[in-house]
């Protein structure tokens, strides 16, 4: 990433400053990304709504903050986590990019979510913004660990060669889903990550309807399937219907996307596959 793009999207992140390399500054810059970026895939459906000739929108992680600066829109785990790497990497923290799995009935196993690990003084911790911890994770082997950040706790559990993280999403606070790490994709490289995101136009969730979660330090607000879902800081969970012209309203004054951006989404596809 420029120096130049680097700043202004550490201006946009609120940090007046560039973060310490240390891990105040990493869990500074992490829980800025949290409130400030949403888990989303809005650039995608658009490009499915479009002539599929270019690459997926926003695997180029300077096309990614381009698009988050000028329209609000985040991605899903492949653009998000590539973003978050090199934004880690410019800001001079030691970062690598790993692959797991996310344990899903019906979904193909193996790579499925790409993350991020970042190295301070020998010691591993999670800098996966998609799990919304809005703090880095411990990953030390044999020890289990919790940021206890509330309604945005994450927590690993360690399993043979590895850890599982335990999260919870927007829409679901009944189940935690599951991250398995995989060490055989510890580390992996920029081109295994556009690999793995363009795999995804054949097979995902995230292709047919909207989807977009914003987590911010006191609640966390959710769009799907025709419903706005919230979550309050004492984990009571809520669910509205909304209209398409209520969808445009929410998404341009609750989710911050730009005008230009909500007017290009398409409409969903009916019976498309969703994450819930």
């Amino acid at each position: 990433m420029a120096p130049a793009l680097v700043e202004r999207v550490l201006a946009k992140l609120g940090l007046g400053v560039w973060p310490s390399p240390d891990l105040a500054g990493l869990n500074a810059l992490l829980a800025a990304c949290c409130g400030a970026i949403s888990f989303d895939n809005v650039q995608k459906r658009i490009w499915f709504a479009g002539d599929q000739t270019r690459p997926l929108t926003g695997g180029d992680p300077t096309e990614f903050f381009e698009n988050w600066l000028r329209h609000g829109t985040g991605g899903t785990c492949w653009p998000f986590n590539g973003a978050m790497y090199a934004l880690a990497r410019a800001a001079g923290f030691d970062d690598r990019r790993i692959t797991g799995s996310v344990i899903v009935e019906g979904y193909p196993q193996g790579a499925n979510h790409g993350s991020v690990l970042v190295t301070l003084e020998g010691r591993d911790y999670l800098f996966d913004a998609n799990f919304g911890a809005f703090e880095v994770l411990l990953l030390a082997p044999g020890q289990a660990a919790s940021t206890g950040q509330g309604i945005h706790d994450i927590r690993a559990v360690p399993v043979p060669d590895g850890f599982e993280i335990l999260w919870y999403a927007g829409h679901n606070r009944e189940e935690p889903l599951r991250f398995r790490t995989e060490p055989q994709h510890d580390p992996v490289d920029h081109a295994f990550f556009l690999a793995r995101y363009d795999r995804t136009k054949k097979v995902g969730f995230f292709n047919d309807t909207l989807y977009i979660c914003c987590r911010f330090p006191d609640r966390i607000l959710t769009l799907g399937r025709g419903n706005k879902m919230t979550v309050a800081p004492d984990g009571t969970f809520t669910k509205t219907e909304v209209t398409a012209a209520g969808r445009k309203t929410a998404l341009i004054e609750e989710f911050g996307l730009s005008e230009q951006i909500v007017e290009a989404l398409p409409p969903d596809v009916p019976g498309g596959a969703v994450p819930f």
